[in-house]
């Protein structure tokens, strides 16, 4: 498992750090999103538990933590999220099929096997999400806009205050499955695109 955890604040950053360290601590990376120019202005990765003193979120600065326990034979720093290509990234949760991947690697004429990468290069090659078979719940940063996702078998929440967590916590509430949201952290959520979920083996319920 993985964990994507969004704040203003430090105070809450470390607080829903601790809140998902069950989810895995074999990787991380610290990102800033300034909401001044609407870009990623750094980001930061290392193995192991995150080291808190290394969090340093400025004026206009909303954070971004990603947690990382992969469960597939990508485990080096290569493979730490975010993945980019441009100046687009994308954090993810969860796995998406090998079966699914090698179509993925025919449809976009690639030979990248990090499905973190592949569900990044469909949008930008295809801008849609439809059709992905696996599981994933995402932020993104692409055009000069974040946007948050999931399907159904994958969990993110969010807060009023533009916090948002991979495991519920106080006042969150579900972000809806199989929408692309247009995220402006404490301000507004606003769905821009819709897609499905493939082969949900939890169908009925809210995750």
């Amino acid at each position: 498992m993985c964990s994507i955890i969004g704040s203003y604040h430090k105070d809450k950053i470390v607080e829903l750090i601790q809140l998902n360290a069950y989810r895995g601590q074999h990787s991380w990376s610290i990102s800033y999103y300034s909401t001044i120019w609407n870009g990623i202005n750094n980001v930061i990765r290392g193995m192991g538990e995150i080291p808190y003193e290394l969090i340093h979120i400025g004026i206009d600065e909303y954070c971004i933590v990603h947690m990382q326990a992969p469960t597939t034979s990508n485990k080096e720093m290569n493979t730490v999220h975010p993945a980019q290509i441009g100046y687009s990234l994308l954090w993810h949760n969860g796995i998406i099929k090998d079966k699914h991947i090698k179509k993925m690697q025919e449809e976009l004429h690639t030979d990248e096997s990090w499905d973190t990468k592949l569900i990044l290069k469909q949008y930008i090659d295809k801008n849609t999400l439809m059709g992905i078979d696996g599981t994933f719940a995402c932020l993104m940063h692409h055009e000069e806009h974040l946007y948050l996702f999931r399907n159904m078998i994958s969990p993110l929440f969010y807060d009023k205050y533009g916090n948002i967590s991979s495991t519920r916590f106080d006042d969150a509430l579900s972000i809806d499955a199989n929408v692309l949201f247009k995220f402006e952290p404490g301000h507004s959520l606003i769905p821009v695109d819709k897609f499905d979920t493939v082969n949900n083996p939890y169908y009925g319920l809210d995750l």
